[in-house]
């Protein structure tokens, strides 16, 4: 069986305490030809090197002086580590039984590390349901039926994520104070994660609350409660914005933007009435904006004489950008923006328009009639120059 993503498990390691008295002692076999195993302990921000485990004829046994139950990781190998979750007191079996490239393993002794082993073998046990169905595409590719079988296939696909999802929501409501809870969050197939705050939000709280109630005095749980309540936060947030971009319909006006070009003067976007306007959220950092950048200069050389312009909200300014001024109007010079109405604060994410308008992802337009209103948003390619032509009259 294989373990934990070590990425995953850093990612989501907010750890806890308990407090039995006594000697944690780990015991057991390995497969592997190696003279000793490094122990780790690892915290939420990242991890720690903090004992060795002497290997004696493929079998080991040591004591540890744990003062605090703790999340620890016992290294085989650089591919080979397992995650265990140990507290003082804990009589903790292991069998390393894999290799690099199967690093298996199983674990007694030790309620909570028996619970991550469990983790693990539903993702496990669903990528093997994936791989199956890999091999059946690939196999059906280039056979007539190979459309038919591809839907059947990716039914089946989210057959799978869907009970391995539900055999993690299980495993919560199970034992919603059990800390190796925190591991499920982190859990995904592909590109699809299994419990998303989106719409399993609640799950996150009651792991919070319940852990808080088990191990509430360690700094681990406190920044786990952290992250949900930033979480919460962020999904309020998002609610809020995904109401205001609901709220761009066709026929409502269209919030005013007044901000600086490159310049210094403000230029107003109601300055444009009695012309039929794109406005383009943009940035020099964003590939597919600057992508887009020449249909849009074809756009409007097109249909400037007929009333159409284009005014466009930049959204440089990112933490990471040394100079986002320069590489704003490097941009408009380099993909031939030649419009006049460039405008931005230069606050990347953090610019007030994001706000109003709603949108988190760039590139984000808004076609806009003579009058202000608003005919559609995020219009592309010959949808949008149909739209622009109906709306010149064309």
């Amino acid at each position: 069986m294989r373990i934990l993503n070590m990425l995953a498990i850093i990612a989501t390691a907010y750890f806890t305490t308990g407090c039995d008295d006594g000697k944690t002692k780990i015991t057991g076999n390995v497969t592997a030809d190696v003279t000793q195993l490094e122990v780790y302990s690892i915290d939420p921000t990242g991890m720690e090197p903090i004992d060795t485990i002497e290997v004696k004829d493929r079998k080991f046994d040591q004591v540890m002086n744990l003062d605090t139950a703790d999340f620890i990781l016992i290294k085989v190998t650089d591919q080979y580590q397992v995650p265990l979750f140990v507290k003082p007191g804990e009589k903790v079996k292991l069998e390393l039984t894999g290799t690099d490239e199967d690093p298996e393993y199983t674990v007694t002794g030790s309620p909570e590390s028996e619970r991550i082993w469990r983790i693990t073998d539903i993702r496990n046990i669903a990528f093997d349901k994936i791989d199956s169905l890999n091999t059946a595409s690939q196999e059906a590719q280039n056979t007539p039926m190979y459309e038919m079988k591809k839907a059947e296939l990716d039914s089946l696909f989210q057959k799978v994520v869907k009970n391995t999802s539900q055999a993690y929501k299980d495993m919560i409501d199970e034992e919603p104070g059990s800390i190796a809870n925190i591991f499920i969050f982190s859990q995904s197939i592909g590109n699809y994660p299994l419990i998303t705050p989106q719409e399993d939000f609640a799950y996150f709280e009651r792991v919070d609350s319940a852990i808080g109630v088990n191990y509430g005095e360690l700094k681990h749980v406190t920044s786990f409660h952290k992250s949900i309540a930033s979480m919460k936060q962020n999904l309020a947030m998002q609610e809020q914005m995904n109401a205001v971009k609901n709220n761009l319909k066709p026929g409502v006006e269209i919030p005013e933007i007044a901000l600086e070009g490159p310049n210094g003067t403000v230029r107003k976007l109601s300055d444009l009435r009695g012309k039929v306007v794109l406005v383009d959220f943009w940035a020099a950092w964003c590939r597919p904006c600057r992508a887009q950048n020449p249909f849009l200069v074809k756009l409007y050389n097109d249909y400037k004489a007929k009333g159409f312009d284009v005014y466009s909200v930049s959204l440089d300014g990112l933490p990471q950008q040394q100079n986002p001024k320069e590489e704003w109007t490097g941009a408009i010079a380099q993909d031939g923006l030649i419009w006049e109405n460039h405008v931005s604060d230069l606050k990347g994410w953090e610019t007030q328009v994001v706000v109003d308008f709603g949108f988190n992802g760039i590139p984000f337009t808004v076609l806009v009639d003579r009058e202000g209103k608003i005919i559609a948003t995020e219009l592309r390619g010959p949808e949008l120059e149909e739209a622009v032509k109906i709306a010149l009259g064309s």
